[in-house]
């Protein structure tokens, strides 16, 4: 896996009557929009915020990085640790652990 396209899934739900913020939060966040430091987050090759049809409530906010290594590194590096997200309220942590990080096994 360490040289391969990873894909991360953060769960996020909205309380009621705030979904809207939690979008326009997602919209201002530096690092979704390529912005940190000024320069791009190396490895990050987007990042979007999908909302489930049948549960308006609940999100995914979906990255792709270039290798697992680029997302650790920002994980893991003081512009991530020492800046938590605007998001973090957000975070739907009913399940466990609130995000996931895929590997991709099979592209057409």
């Amino acid at each position: 896996m360490s040289g391969e396209r990873i894909r991360v899934v953060i769960y996020l739900r909205a309380p009621e009557g705030e979904a809207e913020q939690l979008e326009k939060t997602y919209r201002e966040i530096s690092w979704v929009r390529g912005e940190g430091a000024g320069t791009a987050i190396a490895g990050l090759v987007r990042s979007e915020l999908l909302r489930d049809v049948d549960r308006p409530g609940e999100y995914l906010l979906h990255s792709e990085w270039e290798t697992l290594e680029d997302y650790r590194t920002w994980q893991f590096g003081p512009d991530h640790k020492d800046n938590p997200s605007a998001l973090r309220p957000y975070q739907d942590r009913s399940r466990g652990r609130h995000y996931a990080v895929y590997g991709i096994t099979s592209e057409d």
